[in-house]
């Protein structure tokens, strides 16, 4: 379960990356050079995340986890919605480029969080570390890569796809129930309110998938100033 977990959180994390990506390149132009810099900040600040996974915060594994995906399913999901409300409220181009590149920092922070959990969660349930994990995680990426790709940029759009991974990462994060038997008794309250905030978004999700193709319309209206 951990293997398909760490999948699918890493095919969620490039292709929140690459949504980003591709919004900066609507709004400010020049492709290359926004996924350039998008790609190369999110492998820093993954680095990162991964160096400072340690301590306090890896000790309750399954906690620290779902906290890192409530809060890549709020980020994640939000973040084309929020770049077409900052261009629509008229946001210089300086701020909104802070803006978005924090997001792409934060997200790939978060996801730097998530090997070492995932890796951790798996040492509980075998007793070793797995490296397996690693290998795992960049097939995720790979094939969320290809997907974003030919799947989802031309054919499903960016705001719905973004609601999409979202939902993914909240599906992922709710079936973290499954490793209950690995969560210390003192750990057993927070733990089940994370999961209820986590089922709370996948059903806000849900109805936002639903209505993607008004949101959307309501998005490209703002963007064109209708």
């Amino acid at each position: 379960m951990i293997y398909i977990f760490t999948f699918l959180l890493a095919f969620c994390s490039i292709v929140y990356e690459l949504l980003l990506g591709q919004t900066l390149s609507a709004f400010l132009g020049n492709t290359v050079l926004r996924y350039s810099v998008t790609i190369g900040l999110y492998m820093f600040s993954m680095g990162i995340g991964s160096l400072f996974a340690e301590g306090r915060f890896v000790k309750h594994p399954i906690i620290s986890l779902l906290t890192v995906e409530v809060a890549l399913t709020v980020l994640g999901g939000s973040s084309v919605m929020l770049l077409y409300f900052m261009d629509w409220a008229g946001v210089p181009a300086l701020v909104f480029s802070i803006a978005a590149h924090s997001m792409i920092i934060v997200i790939g922070l978060l996801t730097g969080f998530e090997i070492p959990l995932l890796i951790e969660v798996k040492r509980l349930e075998t007793g070793d570390a797995d490296n397996t994990v690693l290998g795992i995680d960049y097939l995720g990426a790979f094939l969320g890569t290809i997907v974003f790709a030919f799947l989802f940029y031309p054919i499903v759009g960016l705001v719905a796809t973004a609601i999409i991974v979202a939902l993914i990462n909240a599906v992922v994060g709710i079936l973290l129930f499954t490793q209950k038997n690995k969560i210390d008794g003192t750990m057993m309250r927070p733990y089940k309110a994370l999961i209820v905030a986590q089922s709370v978004l996948a059903v806000l999700l849900l109805l936002g998938l639903f209505n993607a193709g008004s949101i959307s319309e309501f998005l490209t209206g703002l963007y064109l100033r209708v």
